[in-house]
This record gives structure tokens, sequence and C-alpha cells, in this order.
């Protein structure tokens, strides 16, 4: 198994600092940071996942990469939008995953 390093972009780690800003507006800290360290560590699962995703065939994550692939996050709240380059995996967007379906 080839294992990549996981790049996450400054589009995303806005994302991510909505997402905590979001939940910390009906709720507490405590729990965004719960849920951004568990959403990070699915990112991290990127690093051996990456190379068995397909080549997502919609054109929303296109718009970022047009090597773009899915990663359903969250439990399937979210999706994450990476593309491969080399050694390393690039997580170019985080959005909501009923976007991505068209």
């Amino acid at each position: 198994m080839t294992e990549k390093k996981v790049i996450i972009s400054e589009t995303v780690r806005l994302d991510i600092g909505a997402i905590s800003d979001f939940i910390i507006s009906f709720s507490r800290p405590e729990h965004a940071e719960i849920y951004i360290k568990n959403l990070l560590n699915e990112l991290s699962q990127l690093s051996y996942l990456a190379m068995t995703r397909q080549i997502c065939q919609w054109n929303i994550p296109k718009k970022y990469h047009n090597q773009a692939k899915t990663l359903p996050i969250c439990k399937r709240k979210l999706t994450a939008i990476f593309h491969i380059e080399g050694d390393y995996v690039i997580i170019d967007k985080i959005l909501p995953s009923s976007m991505i379906t068209y």
C-alpha cells in the first residue's frame, strides 16, 4: 500500500474555520473542537485511501481540479474534494455533500 502526504489547502483551512464557527454559534466550543478533530482524522485517512478513489464524474468537483476525486466525510454530511500530485494528496475544498451530486 502506497501512503501519500496529505496537504490541506488554505481554502480548506478557511472552510474548517467556518464549520467550527457554525458549530460554536449553536453549541459549545468543545463540541466544535471534537467535530473538527474527527474531521481532520478522516482527512488524514486520505494518505492511504486516495489511490483507491475514482476520478469524480460530477461537474462541481471538477471546478476545483480536472482530476478531482471525492471522499464523503463526517457521516456523509460533507465531501472532501482532492487531487493527487506525485507523493501528495492535496485537499482542495470541503462542501456539503448535497452540493456534489450534479
